[in-house]
C-alpha cells in the first residue's frame, strides 16, 4: 500500500486544498453564487454518567464551536465546505481542549450523469468519539463508525478521514450504471485491543441500473472492500471482502428518497502460519430521507456491514431515526434515537455489543440569526467486557448564531 494511504493526513491536506480550489477556481457559470455562512455555538452540558462506567461518574463540560459554510451554488453544481473548530473544557481530567471537523460535499450534474464527492476530516477526543451520536451529520449523513465503541476515555485522540466519490450515468432512458469508491481511515493516538483500533478501509462498487418508472429504479452489481489494521498486535483482523448488492430506490420528490439494499458478502482473513478463514455474511439496509412542508424524517434501519474500531468487519443491527419539525416561526423541535447491536464478522465468540443514544431538544429563535436551544441526552451500553449495563442521563443548553443562507437554485 502506498505511503499516502498509510498516512491519511497527506490525503486530508490534499483534499482540503482540492476542495478550496474547486470552490474558488471553478469556471464562471450563469446564476452562480459564492457565499460564506458563519456559525457559532456556546454549550454547557451535564451528564450523570458521561464515561458510561459502573459505578456512575457524573461530569460537566463547556464548549465553544466556531466555523461556517463556504458555498458555491450554480444551476449544475453545488459545493459546500464546512470547517468547524471546537474549544472545550470539562470536569473530567486530560480532556483534549481543541477538536476540529472539516466536511466537504459537492455534486455536478449533466443531462445524462451526476457526479458526487463527499469527504470529512474529524479530530476529537475519545471522550466524545466513543460516546456515540444519535443524530445525522447534516452535510455527510452516511459517515461510518459514528456510534463509537463505548471505550469512553480521555487523553486519547481519534482522527477520522473519509473520501467518498460516486457517479451515475444513463445510457438510455431505462438503463444506466452507478459506481462508488471510498476510503475510510481511523487513527488513534494510542490503540487499545478490541476497542480503539486504527485501520484503513477502501471500498469500490459498480451497479447496473434499470429504471422501472419515473420515480424508481433497481440496481445490482459487485463490490470489494478491505479491512487493514495499522497494527496487527492489538487483536485486529485483516480481511479482504467480496460481495454483491441489489438495491431498490424510490424518489417521491426532489428532496425525498428511500433505498432498500441487500448484500451478500464473502470475507477472507489470513490464518497464522498459512491458509485463510472464510465467512459468508449478509446485510439488509433501509435508508432514506422524507421532507414535508414543516418537518423532515431521516432514517437508517436494518443490518449493515461496516469497518469498526473493534478491530475488524462487523455486522451492525441498527435502528436510527431523526425527526425535526418546525412548530412555529421561532420554535424548532428535534429528536433522534439510535440503537445498535454489533457482532464481529467471523468471530461469534466475541459476543454482542449493545449501544444506544437519544437526543430531544427545542430551539427558540431570539432574532432571525440568534437562537437558544436546550434538551435531554441519553446513552446506554451493554458490553461483554462489563458485568452490567451502564447508562447516562444528561441535559444541555446552547446559545448560537447562524448566518443567513443564500437562496437556492
Amino acid at each position: 500500500m502506498s505511503s499516502s494511504f498509510r498516512n491519511p493526513g497527506i490525503c486530508a491536506a490534499g483534499l482540503c486544498g482540492a476542495a478550496v480550489a474547486a470552490l474558488v477556481c471553478a469556471p464562471p457559470v450563469s446564476a452562480q453564487q459564492i457565499a460564506f455562512v458563519p456559525q457559532a455555538e456556546a454549550t454547557a452540558e451535564w451528564a450523570s454518567n458521561r464515561i458510561l462506567t459502573i459505578p456512575a461518574t457524573s461530569a460537566s463540560d463547556e464548549s465553544i464551536k466556531l466555523g461556517g459554510d463556504l458555498l458555491r451554488i450554480s444551476p449544475r453544481s453545488n459545493l459546500d465546505l464546512r470547517p468547524l473548530l471546537t474549544f472545550q473544557n470539562g470536569s473530567i481530567r486530560n480532556l483534549d481542549n481543541i477538536e476540529a471537523l472539516v466536511d466537504f460535499a459537492g455534486d455536478y450534474r449533466t443531462l445524462k450523469g451526476e457526479y458526487t464527492l463527499n469527504s470529512e476530516y474529524h479530530r476529537e477526543d475519545a471522550y466524545n468519539a466513543q460516546y456515540g451520536v444519535a443524530g445525522f451529520n447534516t452535510l455527510n449523513p452516511n459517515v461510518p463508525d459514528t456510534a463509537g465503541t463505548g471505550a469512553v476515555v480521555t487523553g486519547l485522540t481519534k482522527s477520522t478521514y473519509l473520501f467518498d466519490t460516486g457517479f451515475s450515468y444513463k445510457f438510455t432512458q431505462r438503463w444506466g450504471i452507478e459506481g462508488s469508491a471510498n476510503f475510510d481511515a481511523v487513527r488513534y493516538s494510542t490503540d487499545i485491543s478490541g476497542d480503539l483500533v486504527s485501520y484503513n478501509s477502501p471500498y469500490v462498487g459498480l451497479d447496473l441500473v434499470w429504471v422501472t418508472s419515473q420515480t424508481s429504479q433497481l440496481g445490482i452489481g459487485p463490490y470489494y472492500t478491505r479491512f487493514d489494521p495499522i497494527r496487527h498486535d492489538v487483536g485486529a483482523q485483516l480481511s479482504d471482502d467480496y460481495g454483491i448488492s441489489a438495491s431498490y430506490r424510490i424518489r417521491t420528490s426532489q428532496l425525498s428518497t428511500s433505498t432498500i439494499t441487500a448484500r451478500l458478502e464473502r470475507d477472507r482473513s489470513p490464518l497464522p502460519g498459512s491458509g485463510n478463514d472464510t465467512t459468508t455474511t449478509w446485510a439488509l439496509e433501509w435508508v432514506g430521507l422524507q421532507k414535508f412542508l414543516t418537518s423532515a424524517l431521516r432514517y437508517s434501519v436494518g443490518r449493515f456491514l461496516e469497518p469498526s474500531s473493534f478491530g475488524g468487519r462487523t455486522t451492525e443491527d441498527q435502528a436510527r431515526v431523526q425527526y425535526t419539525r418546525t412548530l412555529s416561526e421561532r420554535l424548532l423541535f428535534n429528536s433522534a434515537v439510535r440503537f445498535t447491536r454489533y457482532t464481529d464478522v467471523g468471530n461469534q465468540n466475541a459476543g454482542t455489543r449493545n449501544r444506544g443514544n437519544a437526543d430531544l431538544s427545542l430551539r427558540v429563535l431570539i432574532t432571525p440569526l440568534w437562537y437558544v436551544s436546550g434538551g435531554y441526552r441519553f446513552a446506554y451500553q451493554n458490553l461483554p467486557s462489563q458485568p452490567h449495563a451502564a447508562s447516562s442521563n444528561g441535559v444541555f443548553i446552547t446559545v448560537g448564531y447562524h448566518g443567513r443562507e443564500p437562496p437556492s437554485n
